[in-house]
């Protein structure tokens, strides 16, 4: 017995320690332990140092060689799934670079309705953690996806924070250049924000050039510049007057040919505002008025602009919450053609009003309404000695009502409308979409509906167009989760869905697409398998349907039925505590009928294999391996003396690729790269005379890249990024005629590219 107790206290000790280091509580392994910084834990009878796997593991990689089954698996993995429906998001190269985590990042995605690639994305792009993010959306009472874009703005607003307290002095310059093997880019920006007292100056400036040389003498110069400054007076917390400055520029130069140009100045007074009425009341507003000066290629344009916009938000408590944002642009301006003498009088307007109502949104039942209204009025002159009216529209709302118990128990209801006026016409959308999620003894349901409907209306105009479209998409689609086990967890998902097209003529002498339908359906199963984190499998299979229906009697010879069978396999395996294997198997056919002209019934095979080998031979030298296969057959069925259609293959193509990729860190400073690749392919095709498979082409290629990274501070406020590479390429073409094969000119490219960026920040 009290062994017994002291194995189950050691087993309990072994999987508490695994859960810990999973959600990072516990510290990983040494550096070098595990090729991708993945949490382990030695096998029972190896030590951590020297833990080799037994003879009876390896025997797992012979699966691929015996079995000819393919599908699906998850890769290794280093944060611990929460659920069914869940996949891995947490990779070693973000958490150790950027010191960013995912856990919880799908359940957090649900809360705020958005895709969890999107949620990732942001947290990426901004270098925020996902309490933070997820905070400063809250604070600044914005989506999250918009959080970057107000931080942004709010920068060099002289009534965010504490603006008008103190001295600043706050400079950032940035310069790059760019080197390709036809084109280079250099790139200068520079941020400026000075404030002494009530007084402020802010300035932002972007410069790029770019040259490109496309050979023969042709050569393109390219050059765009902007600068943005304001200056002025706060004269409350609430309140500054000042005046700013909108300088752009544009240049494109082709040696040989007509160049173009565009040149914009705008000065104005500006006049900023800011407000909040209590906690539950707060606006924000803008105006912005002076002197327009454009020219380019098509207009010139002096006159008077001006900009209004404006924020107003109205909360109260959690039950109501109401976003409204506008703006207003405008100019009345004298314009003309740059080569006409006489002016003419021209009024552009935009207006843009968008809004959100949020009822109840912490509640299980609550309302989300978005609503937004545009548009646009631009007038320039013509060679006519007239004036070109452009109108624009767009106007569209939606409505959701949702019900949710908690993050895997809700169902949401939404009904849209939208109207759009633009110059090829007019469109009316509406429909309505329904989304559901329920969790019952195990299984999760996730369950769509889309209906939507639109009308199209082509006017006539230069000899085309003139009729009415009338298109309705009607979808669905479920998925089915369940864990069997610890280890093994299945999936089943079915989709439906048909588009219908029609159309009716509303002009004399108009031709209309072919009325038609398209109808598709699909089933997909898939099984995972997770031994361990050192070995994960599974296998997928995918049944599809696609129907296109041409509804007119003369064109339904090119009706069409697409049944696509695929079948996929994946695992990985680590071998060693560096040294890890993955594969991916496919299988695809894809037979294509014709209802009424089966002569032309055709069948298309897809073989795939790829296969990666990872090491990590020292903590700063790694290395990737990759060989990937690729067979595509094709053929045709053809009529048989058995009376039986046959398949007679009329192409086949065969892809090879071998790739590998080195990179050595001495410092974290610097790093050296080389990638060595090699491709071939070899392509068959029918004999003109005999019908049968000869060789027709092979194409090989070899190419190397390699190069240097830099990624070093120069003192306390100074970044140099970038890298510097060589890429050498040599490709060869062998085409075959009557059995007799002819090389082609050797194909070779050698040239250096790379990209240097500094930055400096007072």
């Amino acid at each position: 017995m009290l062994r017994l107790r002291r194995a189950i206290r050691c087993l309990a000790k072994f999987r508490t320690a695994q859960a810990l280091r999973g959600y990072g509580i516990v510290a990983p392994d040494p550096p070098g332990a595990s090729f991708d910084g993945e949490f382990s834990v030695p096998p029972h009878g190896a030590s951590p140092k020297h833990g080799m796997p037994r003879p009876g593991r390896l025997s797992i990689l012979m699966v691929p060689l015996l079995v000819g089954l393919l599908g699906n698996a998850l890769p290794g993995r280093a944060q611990q799934a929460t659920a069914s429906r869940y996949s891995f998001a947490d990779t070693t190269l973000l958490r150790d670079t950027l010191n960013l985590h995912f856990v919880g990042i799908f359940p957090m995605a649900d809360s705020l309705q958005i895709t969890p690639d999107t949620l990732r994305a942001l947290m990426i792009r901004y270098r925020y953690t996902l309490p933070r993010l997820v905070h400063l959306s809250d604070s600044l009472h914005v989506p999250v996806d918009s959080v970057g874009v107000v931080l942004e703005r709010e920068r060099f607003n002289p009534l965010a924070g504490n603006s008008g307290k103190g001295d600043k002095n706050d400079l950032r310059y940035t310069s790059g250049y760019t080197i390709n093997r036809t084109s280079t880019t250099w790139t200068n920006g520079g941020d400026m924000n000075v404030q002494r007292g009530a007084k402020f100056l802010h300035s932002v400036t972007n410069v790029e050039m770019d040259r490109t040389d496309y050979g023969s003498g042709h050569t393109s110069l390219r050059q765009v510049r902007s600068t943005t400054a304001e200056t002025g007076w706060r004269l409350s917390p609430s309140l500054s007057l000042g005046g700013r400055a909108n300088l752009e520029r544009y240049d494109n130069k082709d040696l040989g040919r007509v160049g173009e140009a565009d040149t914009k100045s705008e000065f104005q007074l500006s006049s900023r505002a800011r407000r909040n009425f209590g906690r539950d009341v707060t606006s924000e507003l803008n105006f912005f008025s002076g002197y327009l000066d454009q020219k380019n290629t098509a207009q010139v344009k002096r006159g008077l602009s001006s900009d209004l916009n404006g924020r107003l938000r109205v909360s109260s408590g959690t039950w109501f919450t109401h976003d409204l944002s506008g703006q207003v642009t405008g100019n009345l301006a004298k314009t003309r053609r740059p080569d006409a003498l006489n002016e003419l009088n021209t009024r552009d307007l935009s207006t843009n009003l968008r809004g959100v109502l949020t009822l109840y949104n912490a509640s299980p039942v609550g309302l989300n309404v978005n609503y937004g209204y545009r548009k646009t009025r631009v007038e320039t002159p013509l060679d006519s000695l007239t004036i070109q009216r452009i109108l624009n529209t767009n106007n569209s709302a939606d409505a959701t009502l949702r019900m949710r118990l908690d993050n895997d128990r809700f169902a949401n209801v939404t009904g849209s409308w939208g109207h759009t006026l633009a110059a090829f016409g007019t469109r009316d959308d509406k429909g309505g979409r329904g989304t559901a999620r329920w969790l019952l003894r195990g299984y999760a349901v996730d369950a769509n509906y889309g209906d939507t409907r639109s009308k199209s209306n082509y006017p006539r105009r230069s000899r085309a167009f003139g009729y009415i479209e009338d298109q309705t998409t009607r979808s669905a689609d479920a998925t089915i989760t369940h864990n069997f086990s610890t280890k093994l967890t299945g999936k089943l998902n079915g989709s439906i869905g048909l588009t219908r097209s029609r159309y009716t003529v509303t002009a004399d002498s108009a031709t209309t697409p072919v009325p038609r339908d398209a109808y598709n359906q699909s089933y997909r199963a898939d099984a995972l398998y997770n031994q361990s984190e050192r070995l994960t499998s599974g296998i997928s299979l995918t049944v599809s349907l696609q129907r296109g229906i041409n509804i007119t009697p003369l064109s339904t010879a090119s009706n069409t039925d697409t049944r696509s069978y695929r079948g996929e396999w994946r695992w990985s395996y680590r071998l060693l505590p560096g040294l890890t294997v993955a594969q991916t198997n496919q299988i695809q056919a894809d037979y294509q009928f014709y209802p009424f002209a089966g002569s032309r019934n055709t069948l298309s095979l897809n073989y795939n294999t790829i296969t990666n080998l990872s090491a990590v031979v020292t903590p700063k030298f790694n290395m990737e391996v990759s060989h990937a296969t690729n067979r595509q057959p094709r053929g045709a069925y053809v009529p048989s003396p058995t009376g039986i259609d046959a398949l007679k293959l009329s192409d086949d193509t065969q892809n090879f690729t071998l790739r590998a990729s080195m990179t050595y860190t001495p410092t974290p400073a610097l790093s050296f790269s080389l990638r060595p690749e090699y491709y071939a392919t070899d392509r068959s095709g029918s004999n003109g005379t005999t019908g049968d498979l000869e060789t027709q082409r092979q194409d090989r290629r070899l190419g190397f890249s390699g190069g240097v990274n830099i990624n070093k501070p120069i003192g306390p406020k100074a970044q140099l990024t970038g890298n510097i590479a060589r890429t050498f390429d040599d490709s060869r073409t062998r085409a075959f005629t009557n059995g007799l094969g002819t090389y082609s000119p050797r194909s070779e490219t050698d040239y250096w590219n790379g990209s240097l960026q500094l930055t400096w920040q007072l």
